[in-house]
Formats: C-alpha cells, structure tokens, sequence
C-alpha cells in the first residue's frame, strides 16, 4: 500500500496578531490556504480565490513552516479553507502538535468529522451586502453543524439597514448573543472609524461583541500582515 502525503496550494504563511475576533490581539501564525468559490464583493483577499493560484506545497513542508515562528497559535483561513485539500490533513496535525487552532469560515461549508476537537471556530456569514447568492451564503445543515461545536459568529456589517438581517438570521439559528460579532467593512481607517460607533451602539442594543479590524488600522490594507 503506497500512502500518498497531503499537498496543496496555499496563498500565504505568516506571523502578526489576530485583527479580528474573539482573540483579536493575540499573536498568531497564519495559514491563507488557496480557493474560494464564495466570492463576496467586498472581499480584502480576491488574490486567493484562484485555486490554481498561490503556490503548492506538501504537509510536512507546510507545517515546517509553521514550526518556523515564535508562536503555538494557528489561524488557518484563506480563501475558504474548508475547500482546500490540505484543510483536514493540516488541522489534524496541528491539533496532535499541541497548536492552539482557529478557523475562519464562510460557514458555506459543513465541517467534516476528522475535525470535531480542539478547533476554535470563527464563522463569517454573509450578509447581503457582500453580493452572495442567499443559497450560496446561508446553509442552515452548515451553520447547526458549527452551533453543535460552539462556533463564533462574525458579521460584517456596512449599513445600519444590514443589522436587522443580522438580527433575523441570530433568532433563526438561535446563536447565542454572547458568541455574535459585528465588525465595520473597510479597508481603510477612515472607513472603520465612520461605521465602528453605531456599530457599537448595536452591539450594547443587543447583547452582541464588537470586533475590530486591528490589522487595517495599524499597517493599512495589505498582505502579510
């Protein structure tokens, strides 16, 4: 029996803070895993939807890598990681290496079983705004599969009239308010200091979490970072 190693494409490896989320602040390693066939309209990452794009590498490359930085904390995202080959073999690995592992997802995708434990997963649904088909961004057997592993939830918001569709789909999906995000879209700091006080205001409304985007307002938008 010939046992094949892992490979796919990856758009990028590197070693900043986590801008975003429930453990915004924290230093981590990041691993941009290549593809995405979501294709949200405001996305800051277009240059890792190709799946033929980025560059190719096996797991153990990959996580020599990893290894490489100063950190036990792994954000893999991309693209939408869950399409990637190297998506269930890399999480598998980092977990039996005693990495502390977050994912960022659309939450288009179900989450197989080899990767129930010892994932923190940060799911990004989409809201209208970003020009997603509703069949395309909202997969209710998708979405309960990350409830049942007590995901984070992350709206990106860029209206005011966006909250009541962030409002309706917390009550459809009963998520728990205290695991809601909303974070400003933007690109640059003006943009986010425009959206971030009523964003705020909502966020005390409703029980939810306010999250930044740490990583545009210290180096702007950029890669690497």
């Amino acid at each position: 029996m010939v046992l094949t190693t892992p490979r796919g494409r990856i758009a990028e490896t590197f070693y900043s803070i986590q801008g975003e989320g429930a453990t915004a602040g924290l230093p981590a390693v990041f691993v941009r895993l290549q593809g995405c066939t979501v294709g949200c309209g405001w996305c800051d990452t277009k240059y890792s939807w190709d799946p033929a794009g980025g560059r190719e590498v096996d797991l153990p490359t990959l996580l020599s890598e990893v290894a490489a930085f100063p950190c036990r904390r792994v954000v893999v995202t991309g693209g939408e990681p869950l399409e990637s080959p190297l998506f269930a073999p890399l999480t598998t690995a980092l977990v039996s290496g005693g990495y502390l592992v977050e994912v960022e997802t659309s939450g288009t995708r179900a989450p197989g079983a080899e990767s129930d434990a010892g994932i923190q997963w940060n799911v990004s649904v989409k809201l209208s705004g970003s020009g997603v088909p509703e069949t395309t961004r909202v997969n209710p057997a998708a979405i309960r599969a990350f409830l049942a592993r007590g995901a984070w939830w992350k709206f990106v918001v860029g209206e005011p009239g966006e909250l009541g569709e962030v409002l309706r789909l917390a009550e459809r999906f009963a998520l728990p308010r205290e695991r809601v995000l909303l974070q400003p879209e933007g690109l640059r700091a003006e943009e986010l200091a425009a959206r971030t006080p009523w964003l705020v205001e909502a966020c005390k409304a409703h029980g939810f979490r306010f999250s930044p985007r740490l990583h545009i307002l210290i180096w702007g938008a950029k890669r690497g970072v």
